[in-house]
């Protein structure tokens, strides 16, 4: 197989992955003022959901590696967005802090896999000597999460609101675990 189909079947999707993680890290900052006023919320709560991201996310790290080691990269990282997808929509309906704090604990568990899982499957299907321009291409392309927490999310957001824009992140999110999963070159 070609290496532009490598790079459609096997990087994209888990680039997307990955995009989505710096995403989901990044747009506490944009929904904060819509939280407040909707729920709310005020700045330690706020603190709170940012945190609980950040938490789950890094207790999920080691188990995520063995896990990864032991049954690869597609099936790990989709089950995982799946968790992730939940975790979306699970915010787009909450209405009160403890369920808002689930849905971003799941979104952190969700994508605690996205780095690795896409360095890992380009390891297995990529040879040696592209690796290092793909892991490259793979940090810039997931780094443009952050960057669409800016403009492109705010004028979403100011367009069709919270709660509908996480529950288009959550379909999001699902279609892209599907498409990990169903391809079977990702192993």
């Amino acid at each position: 197989m070609g290496v532009s189909a490598l790079v459609m079947r096997v990087f994209l999707p888990f680039a997307v992955g990955y995009y989505l993680s710096y995403l989901f890290r990044t747009i506490n900052a944009l929904i904060a003022a819509p939280l407040t006023s909707e729920l709310g919320l005020d700045a330690g709560d706020l603190g709170l959901l940012t945190s609980v991201y950040f938490l789950t996310f890094a207790v999920a790290q080691i188990p995520v590696g063995i896990l990864l080691d032991r049954y690869g990269p597609r099936l790990i990282q989709s089950v995982l967005l799946v968790a992730a997808a939940v975790g979306a929509a699970l915010f787009a309906t909450s209405d009160n802090l403890l369920m808002l704090l689930l849905g971003r604990a799941l979104l952190g568990l969700g994508v605690a896999a996205s780095l690795t899982a896409g360095l890992k499957a380009l390891v297995l299907w990529f040879p040696k000597d592209r690796l290092p321009f793909l892991n490259g291409l793979m940090v810039m392309l997931g780094a443009l999460g952050a960057v669409t927490t800016t403009s492109p999310a705010q004028w979403l957001l100011a367009w069709v609101g919270w709660r509908t824009l996480f529950a288009l992140l959550a379909v999001f999110t699902a279609g892209c675990s599907a498409m990990i999963y169903l391809d079977d070159l990702s192993r």
